[in-house]
């Protein structure tokens, strides 16, 4: 059991660390987009608010999303196990719909309100924070899931590796 949990502990700082770094140099341009914006203005928070565009934070939520889509085509037909796999898949799904159909709108202008202009205090605006959390907390979770699923790879090839030497050592 502690073994269990010394994986795991190790797992989720390892995980959390490659998060926060791809994180990091995902939102570096934007940070130093309000970093600039942020100096001369008078109203800070409005500067901030100006940079921060929602059809920006769909863009991430996408980028975000994908590498699970990948994660869940390379384990499919193993017989690794995720948890939780089925709503895992429908809220990714969900989200990337979302911000698929909300890029779409806005990019052309099919409702107003919904377009590539910051400083939205609206529930688009809204909308798009919350699918880019829901995004980070997914991507995440897959990138513990991937360490775990190549800690089972490695867990097999040594099983198959053990086998191929035994049944050779018991033919010669």
């Amino acid at each position: 059991m502690s073994k269990f949990k010394i994986n795991f502990k190790s797992r989720f700082w390892s995980s959390g660390g490659e998060i926060l770094a791809l994180l990091a140099f995902t939102f570096l341009p934007l940070g130093l987009n309000i970093l600039i914006a942020f100096i001369p203005a008078l109203d800070k928070s409005v500067a901030i608010e100006s940079k921060i565009v929602p059809g920006e934070m769909l863009a991430y939520c996408l980028s975000l999303i994908a590498p699970l889509f990948l994660f869940l085509l390379k384990t499919h037909g193993k017989s690794f196990g995720v948890p939780a796999l089925k709503p895992m898949f429908i809220i990714a799904f969900g989200v990337y719909l979302l911000a698929i159909v909300l890029t779409l709108i806005a990019k052309n202008g099919l409702i107003s309100g919904i377009d590539f202009n910051g400083g939205h205090h609206d529930s688009y605006f809204w909308i798009s924070i919350i699918a880019l959390l829901i995004a980070m907390v997914l991507r995440f979770y897959t990138e513990f899931q991937n360490s775990r699923f190549s800690d089972y790879r490695t867990n097999l090839e040594r099983q198959q590796e053990e086998l191929n030497n035994s049944f050779r050592n018991s033919i010669s």
